[in-house]
């Protein structure tokens, strides 16, 4: 007996090993991934984009791909699905907001302001929500949203309620490639975390807790502090996407930031694209906001039925979302992911 657990010891430790070198590969892959997005977006505003409306589409695609992949870090590594991630981006859309109307903070502090305040708020939601499992979580984190967009409406003191408030006028009259660039760096900081992570110890922890949560905690795993970590990545990073679309906006109201249709897309575009990777959100993010502005301009009325055919499709035909499927084809090289 003490040797058999001997060897399953050994066996788990040379398992554990193999997998740490695969994703040294990986890692650098990944952070190569990312430079070349980071690379190809700088080049966009020089060579192709023409107009501010171009730049302002580019500036959102890019904060619809560094939400999915921060979605991605809580949700699709530990499997706990978040419908509250809405409440985080309205969170930070409105440190910024109300820091720059309200009480006359520089863009520059608001900005980070907003990720650290939220990456706070994470915490303590990850706190309340995380002790609860499956389908329960997901309806606990819809909950918690609403009701903060509840209390931002009955706070109009504050936050003028329904009715809600422009920003600065110095910030709309700034270039909108400043807001362009800092976006493409919060782009590229979220990726780099999430390789970082996936390709981590931590990762591996977070890995266990999705696919058998009771046997990670069999192995000594800390499942409650490991999730509550990714949960405040994700979050912070999330609060900063809000902030700068506060800025992109130029406007906030509890309908524009704080919609559980944020929740919604962002899982969208995460589960089409392939739960658990790196360039699953990226496409997801990318595709399917450039898929959706289309709908709008040629047919707005058909935009909601849209999003749910592609869930539907992806859900029927590629259970594991694009990337998530081609990875687990027989044509992809085994146990390299991306």
């Amino acid at each position: 007996m003490h040797m058999t657990s001997q060897t399953a010891r050994s066996r788990s430790k040379g398992a554990a090993a193999a997998y740490r070198n695969k994703t040294k590969t990986y890692r650098r892959v990944s952070i190569a991934l990312a430079a070349l997005t980071a690379v190809g977006f700088a080049a966009l505003p020089t060579f192709w984009l023409a107009n501010t409306y171009q730049v302002r589409v580019a500036t959102l695609v890019m904060m619809w791909m560094g939400l999915a992949t921060a979605w991605n870090i809580v949700s699709g590594f530990t499997g706990y699905i978040s419908f509250g991630h809405a409440a985080l981006f309205g969170s930070g859309a409105y440190v910024v907001g109300l820091g720059t109307a309200r009480y006359d903070l520089e863009l520059w502090v608001a900005l980070p302001l907003s990720f650290v305040l939220v990456g706070a708020l994470s915490f303590f939601f990850g706190l309340l929500t995380l002790r609860i499992k499956g389908h329960y979580f997901a309806i606990a984190t819809l909950g918690v949203a609403e009701a903060i967009r509840v209390l931002i409406n009955y706070a109009r003191s504050i936050t003028e309620g329904v009715v809600g408030f422009p920003l600065p006028i110095d910030l709309i009259l700034i270039d909108p490639k400043v807001p362009y660039y800092i976006m493409l760096g919060g782009l590229i900081a979220v990726v780099i975390t999430a390789a970082m992570i996936l390709s981590s110890d931590f990762g591996i922890r977070l890995l266990a807790i999705r696919e058998d949560e009771a046997g990670a905690e069999a192995l000594g795993i800390n499942t409650a502090r490991s999730k509550v970590i990714a949960f405040t990545i994700s979050g912070a990073f999330s609060g900063f996407f809000g902030g700068m679309f506060a800025w992109i906006l130029n406007f906030l109201s509890p309908e524009s930031v704080l919609t559980p249709f944020v929740s919604l897309q962002v899982a969208v575009m995460v589960i089409v694209g392939g739960m658990g990777t790196i360039v699953g959100p990226l496409a997801g993010g990318l595709g399917f906001y450039m898929l959706s502005e289309f709908a709008l301009v040629t047919a707005p009325r058909l935009n909601l039925l849209l999003l749910g055919s592609v869930l539907i499709v992806s859900m029927l035909f590629m259970r594991r979302g694009v990337f998530g499927t081609l990875m687990a084809s027989r044509f992809w090289p085994r146990g390299f992911r991306l």
